[in-house]
């Protein structure tokens, strides 16, 4: 016989710790705009778009060994198409989008909340950093916001912008690993300035530190908005065990943990096993 779900175990799916803020923030619901297309699509557009860049970024370190192939191949006929330096570029390409895309859901997000307030919008991501570092804002956005735009656009935004804007619409650049460092650097002839191609030394290192600044950005955002909306208490799916699912009610806490919220799944014959640890659960029997 076929097992089903968690039969050998609690299979957990709340796991508060592990979440970050967009996550955090999209598990409960803001009753104004429960129903509105850009603010949950700005959550999910935001969420989604990082997991690509992860998944992208795997897909980029698994391609690293090829270099040397490539150059062994460069040695051994003199020439080589660069099969893996090429597909390197590519994706490291795309993973730069997605990390604009990932701004993109944002900025869906903060028009959707702040879409009263003078010079807020929602056609354009980069108008809203120059907007914030202008300070074009009206009054009732807040500076919390502001300023964490506008500090981002002088340091991060601009040059991502510039990259996202060559790597949507011009060609592929090159990239090749230094033999002896082992850093793989980037070529571009589309973004250098005048007849001066852009080379970017360190391409992997642009890319952690970018994905670290826009990570950073949106949890600082997406956590001012879940400390100062109220949002209303939810459902979430606690885990698995003998094919049943285990719920929890849940409010909107400063700190979530595994012990947060109220069970509601104790009166369940088949009685939760991890329930003698469980804050919820001691909680809905008290």
């Amino acid at each position: 016989m076929r097992k089903s779900a968690g039969h050998d175990g609690f299979l957990l799916a709340f796991a508060p710790e592990q979440w970050d803020a967009v996550k955090k923030f999209g598990t409960f619901k803001y009753k104004p705009l429960q129903d509105n297309f850009y603010f949950t699509r700005g959550i999910s557009t935001t969420s989604h778009h990082l997991e690509k860049f992860r998944v992208l970024a795997e897909l980029g370190n698994d391609l690293i060994p090829g270099f040397d192939h490539d150059a062994k191949e460069l040695n051994s006929n003199g020439y080589s198409p660069a099969k893996f330096s090429r597909k390197f570029a590519a994706v490291a390409e795309c993973s730069i989008n997605e990390l604009y895309a990932a701004l993109d859901g944002m900025k869906d997000v903060i028009f959707s909340v702040y879409k009263d307030v003078q010079g807020v919008q929602k056609k354009s991501t980069s108008k809203l950093f120059t907007k914030a570092k202008s300070n074009d804002y009206g009054e009732g956005f807040p500076d919390e916001i502001k300023e964490l735009l506008a500090a981002a656009h002088d340091d991060w935004f601009l040059r991502l912008r510039k990259y996202r804007t060559e790597f949507t619409h011009g060609s592929l650049g090159s990239c090749s690993k230094d033999r002896d460092t082992n850093k793989i650097s980037y070529m571009h002839t589309g973004l250098g300035e005048a007849t001066k191609a852009l080379v970017i030394e360190d391409f992997i290192d642009y890319i952690n530190t970018t994905y670290k600044s826009c990570l950073l950005l949106q949890e600082e955002i997406f956590e001012f908005l879940y400390r100062e909306l109220p949002l209303e208490p939810t459902q979430v799916l606690c885990g698995f065990f003998t094919g049943l699912g285990y719920m929890r009610s849940i409010q909107p806490d400063n700190e979530l943990t595994i012990h947060s919220g109220i069970c509601k799944s104790t009166h369940y014959d088949t009685q939760c096993p991890i329930r003698e640890n469980c804050g919820a659960y001691q909680r809905a029997k008290t």
